[in-house]
């Protein structure tokens, strides 16, 4: 039998929301205004950063993707495109399936 925990998908708390945003909003300025000083190619430059900041910003909550490990229940954030990884904690191999994750066994 082996060892497996379900995925679920979560949006950000409140105040992680809230950072995640204003970070955006001041790493974009500041890059749109580094940009600009290079003339012509830095302007077209610095309107996509003033986009992408603006749609980062105001947009709609991004959904990730969590789940416990098999092995010790530690809580983590799965990135997207991952097949398998090792635990930060127990250093077990874990293989990510559609909607669980699943303990290798590496023998």
């Amino acid at each position: 039998m082996e060892r497996s925990t379900a995925l679920r998908k979560v949006k950000r708390g409140i105040w992680a929301e809230l950072g995640y945003r204003m970070n955006w909003i001041f790493f974009g300025i500041v890059g749109a205004i580094l940009l600009a000083f290079i003339p012509i190619v830095g302007w077209f430059l610095a309107v996509g950063v003033i986009l992408a900041t603006l749609w980062k910003t105001f947009g709609f909550r991004e959904t990730q993707v969590v789940g416990s490990c098999p092995a010790c229940t530690k809580s983590m954030v799965i990135e997207p495109k991952t097949d398998v990884f090792a635990c930060p904690v127990c250093q077990s191999c874990i293989a990510v399936r559609e909607d669980s994750l699943v303990v290798l066994d590496i023998n």
